[in-house]
């Protein structure tokens, strides 16, 4: 019987995320095709998991969620357990998260444990469980080598290892894309959590297989995409400004708490976004819950620019 791939909409609203692991959204394209890689991926882990487990499975995608990786990367949710994957030779990890429920039943069946000689399961896994589960989790990266690819390629290499290091790659944004595995009855969940860079840089590659990706009719070959995409992480200073105001020394030297310094614009003009001190955009303030955000209406023309500029 075949698996079950279906695409749902996370039921998960945004406004329960921490504002500290709200991401900048990628792409529709880009969420596209990770997506369509995801279900590439399950339909290879199927047949992996049939043959490694004996036994038939279901998979089911739920849906695509964004975020910070820094939201994964620690077991704090009550009843899940991370795997880290290594990327190398990219410097990143991808997340594999589990519920713990799986786990146990992946166990069960790799132990053939009889159902009444199961005790009261704790929440985690311990590092002896983990041991025994390495096959199972081999199986996951041998399907994500499969399906996903990019420049360089990404090795997807389980590290069972519960260190520290990971946590530098915490501000990086990822795509987590949720699914649920059924094995002999048994129904739990996982995700896998891919850096969103990754997913740009396997939508660069040619057309292959078949399959229509984004950007395929470029290619990743040219320079001036190389050097777009190693810069795509790169972060830049922003700026909202008001109106740029000129006052007098003496003024400035006397200025107090409380006092008002007026402007040259309305109190209802746009403001202008300067990206490294260099204005490329005006917008409009916006909420944003119990923030502002910087709604962008107008972006600059560059055929005004010289080539220096640029």
């Amino acid at each position: 019987m075949p698996a079950t791939l279906n695409i749902a909409q996370d039921s998960r609203v945004a406004d329960e995320i921490p504002p500290q692991y709200l991401a900048v959204q990628a792409a529709p394209a880009i969420v596209d095709f990770a997506e369509r890689t995801h279900l590439r991926f399950l339909e290879s882990l199927k047949s992996r998991l049939t043959i490694a487990l004996g036994t038939e499975t279901g998979l089911a995608f739920i849906g695509t969620e964004q975020s910070f990786l820094a939201r994964y990367l620690t077991d704090r949710e009550s009843g899940f357990h991370n795997v880290a994957l290594s990327l190398e030779p990219i410097a990143g990890i991808a997340l594999l998260r589990f519920s713990a429920d799986l786990l146990f039943k992946i166990l069960d069946m790799l132990l053939a444990s009889p159902a009444e000689t199961i005790g009261t399961r704790s929440e985690s896994v311990t590092d002896i469980e983990l041991h025994l589960l390495r096959g199972f989790f081999q199986t996951f990266s041998d399907a994500l080598r499969e399906t996903w690819q990019s420049v360089p390629a990404a090795a997807f290499v389980p590290a069972l290892t519960r260190g520290e290091e990971n946590l530098r790659f915490g501000e990086s944004h990822v795509l987590a894309m949720q699914s649920t595995l059924e094995i002999d009855g048994a129904r739990g969940s996982f995700a896998v959590v891919i850096p969103a860079f990754v997913a740009r840089l396997s939508a660069s590659l040619p057309i292959s297989s078949g399959d229509k990706t984004p950007g395929a009719d470029t290619g990743f070959g040219s320079m001036p995409a190389r050097i777009a995409e190693a810069l795509s992480s790169v972060k830049v200073d922003m700026d909202a400004v008001l109106s740029d105001l000129t006052i007098r020394i003496g003024d400035l030297v006397d200025l107090t708490p409380g006092q008002v310094v007026l402007g040259g614009k309305a109190a209802d003009s746009s403001f202008d976004c300067f990206v490294n001190k260099r204005r490329q955009f005006s917008g409009e303030l916006v909420p944003a819950g119990d923030r502002y955000g910087f709604q962008l209406t107008h972006a600059r023309a560059k055929e005004t620019e010289s080539p220096a500029e640029r």
